[in-house]
């Protein structure tokens, strides 16, 4: 059981950023002051078995580049049913 216990933690851990590993040690070190020693290792192996934290998201995963926001502002402009010149020249045969 003890085995379980640690690996919990150290996969819950290596998902947090720096301010979280900090925040979640102060949280720890708190409770280990006031609770009394079977009960931190209760509330520990609970904390432990809950679902985990999400994922941190990236973003810039979700930033958008200066050609996407050129496409963008482009097909702004053009009027539904007419497409640009550049695609009628690209779709044309030689």
């Amino acid at each position: 059981m003890p085995r379980d216990l640690f690996e919990a933690t150290m996969r819950g851990w290596a998902r947090l950023n720096p301010s979280q590993r900090e925040r979640f040690f102060q949280a720890g070190l708190r409770a280990a002051l006031r609770l009394e020693r079977q009960q931190f290792r209760e509330m520990a192996h609970a904390a432990a078995h809950r679902a985990p934290l999400a994922a941190p998201v990236d973003p810039n995963s979700f930033a958008i580049s200066k050609y996407d926001i050129a496409v963008l502002m482009r097909s702004a402009r053009e009027t539904p049913g007419k497409s640009s010149p550049k695609r009628n020249s690209e779709n044309q045969k030689c």
